[in-house]
């Protein structure tokens, strides 16, 4: 079982790009997302991308209006960030999300979307996570977290989700579930050469629900909770 780091450099940054589909749309529709909930800049400006990625979060935000620090792990995803962001105003931060602390400045909002929270490896982390956040975040500042709800555990062939196929690629994605954790196995078919190979990598994932993570803010001090459902995805967020 590999770590979220290794599993990004060494199998899913690989082919991240085409799993997520179309940039551009993917950009607009987070940006629709932001604007729809009053999401704009009100006080410094400055917005904070956890595990931004290759910057679908990041880059909406900046054409908003904000000024983001974009932080991830992956060397291959920054540096698609950096060759999309153009004269946005986005600083791209090589480093593990939990030291975020060290690089912003009295932010408004903070976001850690695309399941990404899930990555964290424990329940304890991510508590340690929102109270950094509640400390660093300006008066009324935001936070946004989007992420799958695993409360429901899947059984048998239902453990085998199909995510993106075409020509030339097919990727599945197999869940396997503890108490605590889904254990993530990404497997992709290539075709190279006339020929399909196969490729597999697993790590784990925090097993996370809405009514975990919203009783983790209450505890960090977060207030005006608002949680709504999106193709699939929670998104949940609340105010300082």
């Amino acid at each position: 079982m590999k770590s979220a780091k290794e599993h990004y450099d060494q199998h899913l940054a690989h082919f991240y790009n085409w799993m997520t589909g179309d940039f551009e749309l993917k950009q607009q529709e987070q940006e629709e997302f932001f604007r729809a909930n009053q999401i704009i800049p009100q006080h410094t400006g400055q917005a904070v991308d956890l595990g931004c990625g290759h910057g679908l979060q990041s880059i909406a935000l900046a054409k908003i209006g904000f000024q983001l620090i974009a932080i991830d792990f992956n060397t291959q995803l920054l540096n698609e960030l950096r060759n999309r962001k153009g004269d946005l105003s986005v600083e791209v931060v090589e480093d593990d999300l939990l030291n975020f602390a060290t690089h912003a400045n009295s932010p408004e909002l903070i976001v850690c979307m695309g399941d990404t929270v899930a990555h964290l490896e424990s329940y304890r982390q991510l508590q340690e996570l929102l109270t950094n956040c509640m400390e660093q975040l300006v008066e009324a500042g935001k936070i946004i977290l989007s992420y799958r709800d695993y409360s429901t555990e899947l059984k048998g062939e239902d453990r085998f989700i199909p995510v993106k196929a075409d020509e030339l690629k097919i990727l599945t994605c197999v869940l396997d579930f503890s108490d605590d954790f889904v254990s993530v196995t990404d497997l992709l078919h290539e075709k190279v050469s006339g020929n399909w190979t196969q490729k597999s990598s697993s790590y784990q994932k925090l097993r996370l629900n809405p009514e975990k993570v919203e009783s983790y803010l209450t505890e960090a001090g977060f207030t005006s909770t608002q949680t709504t459902i999106e193709n699939r995805m929670v998104y949940t967020i609340a105010q300082k």
